[in-house]
């Protein structure tokens, strides 16, 4: 398994996670749910980073790709 496929099985995993949270989000009284309300901090700053780390990967990539091509 590649790296790029390890993380978009996390994202799946993570979304999966995130719409199980965001339907608890509203409780029966109306109120909201301050640990789904939580969760989904959470479940998103993890979704940032892995989209963060593989748009810094893609730049390495493009950089190697036209430094090859400068030379």
């Amino acid at each position: 398994m590649t790296k790029a496929t390890s993380n978009l099985d996390k994202l799946l995993r993570l979304q999966e996670d995130f719409d199980t949270a965001n339907k608890s989000v509203i409780n029966e009284t109306g109120g909201r749910n301050r640990e789904a309300l939580l969760r989904l901090s959470e479940v998103a700053g993890e979704m940032a980073r892995i989209h963060e780390e593989e748009a810094a990967e893609m730049r390495r990539v493009a950089d190697a790709a036209y430094d090859l091509h400068a030379t």
